[in-house]
C-alpha cells in the first residue's frame, strides 16, 4: 500500500512539473486578484447647480481684475460687466418615437451617463459663451492716457466689446 502511495504521489509530481507554468501563471493571476486597488480615495465628481455653468472656473470679471491690476500703471483694478444673455449649455438630446393605433408619440429626454456609485451627468454637446453689453473699469491710475489704451484694449480682446461700451474712470480716493 504505502508503493501505491509513493507511485501515485511520483505520478502528481511529474504531472506539476509538466504543468508548471500553467501553475504558475494561474497562480501570479490570482495573488493580483487579491491585492488591493487604489488608494481608498474616491474621485472627486464637482456637484452640479441648477444654474448654468461656465466653463472658467471663476467669473470673468474676478479674472479680468487681476490681469488688468498687471497692467504697468493701472494698480487696484475693479471691473463690471454687464450682460445681454447669460450663456448657454447645450446638451445631448435623445428622441424617440413610438406608434399606436391611430395616432404617434414622441418622447424627448436629456442624455446622461453614469459615473459610477448613482452619479450621473449631463452630456454637454457645446456652450455657448455669453454676450457682454458692456463694461465698467475702475482703476487707481485711469487719470494717464496711456494705461487707460491699454485696459480698454484688453477688456475688448477679452469681451469683444466695441470701444464705445466701455468705459474707463479714476478710482475715487486714490492719489
Amino acid at each position: 500500500m504505502d508503493k501505491e502511495v509513493k507511485n501515485g504521489r511520483e505520478k502528481l509530481f511529474t504531472k506539476l512539473r509538466e504543468y508548471k507554468y500553467v501553475l504558475l501563471v494561474l497562480a501570479l493571476g490570482l495573488v493580483l486578484l487579491l491585492l488591493p486597488t487604489g488608494g481608498g480615495e474616491k474621485d472627486a465628481v464637482p456637484e452640479t447647480d441648477s444654474a448654468p455653468e461656465t466653463p472658467a472656473e471663476e467669473p470673468l470679471e474676478e479674472r479680468l481684475e487681476a490681469i488688468l491690476s498687471l497692467v504697468d500703471g493701472a494698480g487696484e483694478v475693479r471691473v463690471l460687466l454687464t450682460l445681454t444673455d447669460d450663456g448657454e449649455r447645450v446638451l445631448a438630446r435623445d428622441s424617440q418615437s413610438s406608434a399606436q393605433s391611430d395616432r404617434s408619440q414622441t418622447s424627448d429626454s436629456t442624455v446622461t451617463v453614469s459615473r459610477g456609485g448613482g452619479v450621473t451627468e449631463e452630456v454637454e454637446v457645446s456652450y455657448r459663451y455669453p454676450l457682454y453689453r458692456g463694461a465698467v473699469i475702475v482703476a487707481e491710475g485711469a487719470d494717464s492716457a496711456a494705461v487707460r489704451l491699454e485696459l480698454l484694449e484688453a477688456v475688448r480682446a477679452a469681451t469683444g466689446l466695441t470701444a464705445d461700451a466701455i468705459k474707463i474712470v479714476k478710482m475715487a480716493g486714490k492719489p
